[in-house]
């Protein structure tokens, strides 16, 4: 595998299209800024179990 590859992308489209199946419409410049930080915090608060989740299912499997 390519090393330098993302595993996970969240996509400024794949965003805007959450937004418009939830709320109806397209997020503002500001709105997408909250959403990233929003994001980022939510993936990284917990990012350690979900390596280890992750790995261990991979190998177990």
């Amino acid at each position: 595998m390519n090393s330098d590859k993302n595993i996970f992308e969240i996509s400024i489209e794949w965003v805007q299209l959450e937004a418009k199946n939830r709320i109806g419409r397209e997020l503002t410049d500001d709105e997408l800024s909250s959403v990233k930080k929003g994001l980022e915090w939510g993936l990284l608060f917990d990012i350690d179990t979900i390596f280890a989740t992750a790995i261990y299912e991979a190998v177990n499997r």
